[in-house]
């Protein structure tokens, strides 16, 4: 997980962190997760649909005398595939969309609630959270926060990442997302939240 990111770039995301709680008075979460779910029907997936599909070209060329040979071939096709389905690069394959955005949403909002609003004595908490396999990243914050800063304007903090990401630089993406945000909070709280804060949860970026 933490070959995402050197620890250079590590280093200095979590700078920013410190620097964007001290500034604006609200604790910032930076999760990178492996996945979001193990998906274990996925592999099966990935084998039968690709057994399936190099059997049906197969039969153009192969003609096997014994009918009987035919579901072996295609249990052997499908027990190779389905492992080589767990690779996280073709397990990605096997999932769709709708699958990946309700599993990476539930498994953001439980950590951030885990790690994030219910280790705090206040409403004032941000959390950034990338899911690896499935390429996917969420932006949440409390109450407090959702009552200045709108879900188009989370929304563009994801763009930002993304464009960098894409990129190959994440560091790049987080600390300029989280730049982002403080100067939204800032302008939108009319300064900083509190200024008797100071952190209560971990300023490193959690690799789970």
């Amino acid at each position: 997980m933490r070959e995402i990111l050197i620890q250079e770039d590590v280093t200095l995301v979590e700078q920013k962190i410190a620097e964007f709680e001290n500034r604006t008075g609200c604790d910032l979460l930076l999760v990178i997760a492996k996945e979001s779910d193990p998906y274990p029907a996925a592999p099966l997936r990935f084998g039968v649909l690709s057994a399936f599909l190099i059997s049906l070209g197969f039969s153009y060329y192969l003609d096997f005398h014994q009918n009987f040979l035919w579901p072996i071939f295609f249990l052997v096709l499908t027990m190779v595939f389905t492992w080589l389905g767990n690779f996280p690069f073709l397990k990605r394959l096997a999932l769709s969309s709708w699958e990946t955005k309700r599993e990476t949403l539930e498994k953001a909002i439980e950590q951030f609630h885990s790690l994030g609003t219910s280790k705090v004595s206040h409403a004032m908490t941000a959390m950034i959270m990338v899911s690896v396999l499935e390429k996917s990243i969420h932006v949440l914050v409390d109450e407090k926060i959702k009552e200045q800063i709108s879900q188009s304007e989370l929304d563009d903090l994801i763009l930002i990442m993304q464009k960098h990401f894409k990129d190959g630089n994440m560091a790049l993406g987080f600390i300029q997302s989280i730049q982002s945000l403080e100067e939204k909070i800032l302008k939108d709280f009319g300064g900083k939240v509190s200024h008797t804060h100071s952190s209560q949860l971990n300023d490193k970026v959690l690799f789970i």
